[in-house]
């Protein structure tokens, strides 16, 4: 440090260390007056840019009376220069270090407070030149590794050690939505705050090894509602089908300064389940009638995002029309859904011909989906996919190719009646095939795609009237709660159903 204690310009310089792709990383603090414009810079041989800066608040630090307050920062430097100095100039005064120092960055990142810690993080999601972070070392997590360790688990829903919190209740949806509901022993203050940030474990199939990533949170938006904070925003739903494990990391005041740092594992959810989660009132205080509209105007206010988040994409795919010479082709990806009794397997077996003859690759899903694929993989016929890789592909025909998609129970019926080719009947062509993922992401009411698969079915050949959405029947937190969701899911699902029968 440069100049006596009592100077209000002051600068410390923790650790430094090498990172991958020739950068490094600065740990340290200043203390400088804020109202002089203080900037920090590397002075060397050669340009060494900062490539990001993150300060945080440093309490630890004790100033003199009308001092100003010590912040830490965490810079990324494009290089380590061999005898550069880093440098704080406020105004016409300066304090400078020589970027030697040496320390175990872990350590010192999990002696920090935890809020800078977490502000790292956050810093890690937003921006790929700190992905090294996580990365660097033998252990999960790389430098944050230690600091991610003091964090408070929550077992479930259940949070202890975190006085006043009593859950944290996390959900994650198909389409990538993540939905944080954190409910108190009292009422929480209007200005309390949550944050998040999604961190995964990425396998990496060449090393056999997984990586840390800290992923990008869309959209979020927290409020304090009298019975719980609730927060909700998107991640790219690509990566919930790469990650070996997907964790929420939660930055929770729900008192004035005070703060609770919280690891939780989100549960998949199905998007009635993930909504009604928002008016699913706190078990440890009597609901009041205010609390409860209070968490049925946020509900309506995530049900107009929801739609003009998805309705958009979902009518554009509802008004598709297939190919001049696509007429009287049938799709040659095949797909058994429902797949969930062993003893089917031996209905496939003398079957098998059915699909042979139609598709040029089949894929399984179901509980029994192992089994029905090996009816097929024994004849050596017809490649066939199931689990992960089945969804996966799926995924990659949407908008390219179609799917002659069965119901195993349907099947098997028509087989009963002598006419199995009636289960082939309304193959799904690459618009249609979008569209059923789509739905099935942004307003699937069931786990099973088999569920939305029916529904989107029953659309396509449905009578006058009929009812277009037949509503979700469960246990819902209030009757309300469910008649606002029903007739959120009926305008997704009927979503461009007026320009397809007009068109």
């Amino acid at each position: 440090m440069v100049g006596p204690v009592e100077d209000d310009v002051q600068l410390g310089l923790d650790a430094i260390a090498p990172m991958p792709g020739g950068r490094a990383l600065a740990l340290g603090w200043v203390r400088a007056p804020e109202v002089q414009g203080a900037a920090l810079v590397v002075q060397a041989a050669g340009p060494c840019p900062i490539e990001h800066a993150t300060f945080h608040p440093r309490p630890d630090l004790a100033a003199a009376q009308d001092s100003p307050p010590a912040h830490g920062f965490a810079l990324l430097l494009a290089g380590l220069p061999a005898e550069g100095r880093l440098v704080l100039q406020a105004g016409d005064r300066r304090a400078e270090q020589p970027l030697q120092a040496e320390g175990d960055l872990a350590a010192l990142l999990a002696a920090r407070p935890m809020q800078a810690g977490f502000a790292l993080l956050q810093d890690c999601a937003a921006s790929p030149t700190l992905h090294p972070l996580l990365a660097q070392g033998p252990r999960p997590f790389g430098l944050l590794a230690d600091w991610i360790a003091r964090l408070i688990p929550a077992r479930g829903k259940v949070v202890e050690d975190a006085p006043g919190l009593e859950e944290a209740e996390t959900l994650t949806s198909l389409a990538g939505e993540v939905m944080v509901v954190v409910r108190g022993s009292a009422a929480f203050a209007r200005e309390a705050l949550l944050e998040a940030v999604p961190l995964g474990l990425l396998p990496d199939a060449t090393t056999g090894r997984t990586e840390a990533v800290a992923l990008p949170l869309l959209d979020w938006q927290a409020v304090a509602l009298p019975q719980a904070l609730i927060g909700y925003g998107r991640i790219d739903p690509a990566w919930l089908d790469r990650l070996a494990v997907l964790d929420l990391v939660l930055q929770v005041q729900p008192w004035g300064e005070e703060a609770h740092w919280l690891r939780c594992r989100p549960r998949a959810a199905t998007v009635p389940d993930l909504l009604d989660a928002v008016c699913r009132t706190t078990p440890f205080a009597e609901p009041s009638e205010a609390a409860g509209a209070a968490a049925l105007a946020q509900l309506r206010l995530l049900l107009a995002r929801r739609e003009a988040a998805f309705g958009p994409l979902l009518t554009l795919l509802a008004a598709q029309r297939p190919a001049p010479d696509a007429g009287g082709h049938l799709p040659r990806l095949g797909l058994i859904l429902a797949a969930d009794d062993p003893v089917a397997a031996r209905l496939f077996q003398v079957t098998a011909t059915e699909f042979e003859g139609r598709c040029d690759r089949l894929l399984v899903m179901g509980d029994a989906a192992e089994a029905v694929a090996e009816a097929f993989a024994r004849r050596g016929r017809l490649p066939v996919l199931v689990g992960a890789e089945a969804v996966q592909a799926l995924r990659e025909a949407a908008g390219r190719a179609g799917v002659l998609a069965v119901e195993a129970p349907r099947f098997a019926e028509a087989v009963a009646r002598g006419r199995p080719a009636e289960a082939f009947s309304q193959p799904l062509g690459p618009a249609d095939l979008a569209r059923l993922l789509a739905l099935h992401g942004a307003a699937g009411c069931e786990a099973a795609l088999s569920d939305t698969l029916a529904r989107l079915l029953r659309l396509q050949r449905l009578r006058a009237g009929e009812p277009a959405f037949l509503p979700v029947q469960r246990g819902w937190s209030s009757p309300h709660a469910a008649e606002l969701v029903n007739a959120h899911l009926a305008r997704l699902w009927t979503s461009g159903q007026a320009e397809m029968a007009h068109g």
